[in-house]
């Protein structure tokens, strides 16, 4: 239950699970989603795999399965964030060539 872990890592969490939403809501409204099939999919694992070592994995253990899933997530974030980035400038470069 909620009530087992520290307030750092409830917090940790639902800001993951907040971010995953935006992009999960982008990809879906977005023009180019074969482009970023592959960092979605980073970042989904990523929180799969920090929620694994956060609520069954526990000991140190759990900490290297956190820790692997949140550079997961990071790295498929970043991905995604600059992909996006880089579709959104070459859109608007050749729309006021």
């Amino acid at each position: 239950m909620a009530w087992e872990y520290y307030g750092d890592a409830l917090i940790i969490v639902g800001a993951m699970t907040t971010m995953l939403l935006i992009a999960g809501l982008n990809f879906l409204k977005s023009r180019f989603r074969r482009r970023l099939v592959f960092s979605l999919t980073l970042v989904v694992m990523g929180y799969v795999v920090f929620l694994i070592g956060l609520v069954f994995v526990r000991g140190w253990d759990g900490m290297g399965w956190s820790l692997i899933g949140f550079s997961l997530y990071v790295i498929g974030l970043l991905t995604y964030i600059s992909v996006v980035t880089y579709h959104w400038f070459k859109a608007r470069r050749t729309t006021h060539s």
